[in-house]
């Protein structure tokens, strides 16, 4: 019988998260409002040099938490090229890079996920709207992957793991 020390205590390698990481996926992004509660959000992110980049509008509610109090978290869901499912997790100090530096940063980070024969007209249409880029440099990272729990499951229903989720 497998158990929740089992289960919560399976984490994915290094090489298993640098593949997540460097996949165009997206990451929630946490910050602190003022009272307390926490702001979420989806963003598209780059992750380089040990640090999170993430586009945004100076306008917006996660870059004036983050000016206010300089700290943020994230994490991002993935598959690895192993196959193993795992979540990365970090949290750490945050700060807002503004223009010219931000249109360098916020540029590869579209070109991450945005065709390079699109990347110069999407630059056009985003750049004046996300003004700063927000730089999160982690302090603390928790990683987590279901394999242990998928294959508990698999063992116990003896059927496929995704064959046991509805697709309505």
């Amino acid at each position: 019988m497998t158990t929740a020390r089992q289960v919560y205590r399976a984490h994915p390698t290094q090489a298993e998260i640098d593949d997540v990481l460097a996949q165009r996926l997206t990451a929630a992004l946490g910050t602190l409002n003022d009272d307390g509660s926490i702001h979420l959000t989806y963003l598209l992110f780059l992750y380089e040099e040990g640090r999170f980049l993430f586009e945004t509008s100076s306008g917006t509610r996660k870059a004036r938490n983050l000016a206010a109090r300089g700290t943020a978290s994230v994490i991002v869901q993935g598959r690895a090229a192993t196959g193993r499912s795992l979540m990365v997790e970090a949290e750490g100090d945050a700060r807002l890079i503004h223009v010219p530096e931000a249109h360098d940063a916020n540029h590869r980070l579209r070109a991450k996920y945005i065709r390079p024969d699109a990347l110069a007209a999407v630059d056009d249409a985003w750049g004046p709207i996300d003004d700063v880029t927000i730089e999160l440099t982690p302090r603390r990272w928790r990683s987590w992957t279901g394999t242990v729990l998928r294959d508990a499951t698999e063992t116990s229903t003896g059927r496929d793991y995704e064959a046991l989720w509805q697709d309505d």
